[in-house]
């Protein structure tokens, strides 16, 4: 495979020209850079995707990194996704989807390497990324969908966590209900976990205690049989109300609850909280829901990261989107029970 040093030579020119016209930090003149490219093509040192872009100014290609485990993982990802790329297009750009795993930037590197795209957006943000170190020394331009533990001169748009879970049980409280319950996805490692998981615990658990009421934690797997099999620990509990953190996993959790014949909200109120506001549509009965408008947190962060690639401070980028309440019937006063009754 051809290297920086053997175009260099080819091109009669210093390997730090060649990595100058490839970054752009420096002019060079029209009759070196056409010597560089000419001798880029000629060793297949990059597709001929870069060398058009070098051509010009950009390649006009986003790259989306979201992490394998997200795919497939319901409603908010393909909806994200697909605003994402309905507001590249609107913008004059496309977006490349880039799946690979948080805790490796082999993959992203490469693109970069290749000039493929002109810069990320980094979706399914973990506490500690890979990716999100490398983008940080490479000089990338980039904007995350989530947080690491640190966003110093960052990038970013988030859900704000602690609004959401504020609404989310202040609702329930509200109505009466003091014991919770918690649909979480698996036990997490808190030095490196998706930044959601981490963030939505502790937002969750800061409000229970705020409101004074108390809940239990019923961590499982992010699928319809992960959500089917939590449900058997919620009805055993004293819990009048669930929280929904876990989307697929709600899902199921829904449709055991019905096969057990516990009626919503008249038996169990249940809120999903940080899902997409289009979630609370998919059950029967519909689920009141706050979270995140996902969609338009989608068509931000291609705005901030055009605005990245056009030079702005990633400081100056920086937003948490306020939660929105859709309230679909799902929640009601608490049902009297006996002591130490729980759903049939």
């Amino acid at each position: 495979m051809a290297t920086m040093a053997d175009v260099a030579r080819l091109a009669g020119v210093s390997r730090s020209t060649v990595s100058y016209v490839l970054s752009g930090a420096r002019p060079i003149s029209a009759e070196t850079r056409e010597r560089v490219l000419a001798a880029m093509e000629a060793l297949d040192y990059a597709p001929n995707v870069l060398a058009r872009a070098l051509a010009g100014t950009r390649t006009g290609l986003l790259g989306l990194l979201l992490t394998t485990e997200a795919l497939g993982q319901g409603v908010d990802t393909a909806g994200y996704v697909t605003a994402a790329a309905d507001e590249a297009r609107a913008l004059g750009s496309h977006l490349m989807l880039l799946p690979g795993p948080a805790d490796d930037a082999d993959p992203v590197r490469e693109t970069v390497r290749q000039g493929l795209v002109d810069g990320f957006a980094v979706m399914e943000v973990y506490t500690a990324d890979a990716r999100v170190d490398y983008l940080r020394a490479a000089g990338v331009p980039f904007v995350l969908v989530g947080r690491t533990d640190d966003v110093e001169g960052t990038a970013f748009c988030d859900a704000d966590f602690d609004a959401a879970a504020e609404e989310a049980v202040a609702h329930l409280t509200g109505k009466g209900h003091r014991e919770l319950a918690v649909l979480t996805g698996p036990a997490v490692d808190r030095a490196r976990a998706p930044g959601f998981a981490v963030r939505s615990s502790a937002a969750v658990a800061a409000a229970v205690r705020r409101h004074g009421a108390r809940a239990r934690v019923v961590p499982t797997a992010a699928t319809f049989a992960g959500g089917w099999d939590a449900y058997a620990g919620i009805a055993a509990g004293p819990a009048t109300a669930v929280l929904l953190c876990n989307e697929p996993a709600g899902l199921g959790m829904i449709s055991a609850a019905a096969a057990a014949g516990v009626r919503i909200p008249q038996e169990l109120s249940v809120v999903t909280v940080f899902a997409g506001t289009e979630t609370g549509e998919l059950t029967r009965p519909r689920l009141t829901s706050i979270g995140p408008d996902h969609t338009a947190m989608a068509r931000r962060a291609i705005r901030f990261l055009l605005r990245r690639v056009a030079g702005e401070p990633a400081a100056e980028l920086q937003s948490l989107s306020e939660p929105v309440l859709l309230d679909r019937g799902s929640t009601a006063a608490p049902r009297p029970t006996l002591p130490g009754a729980g759903l049939r």
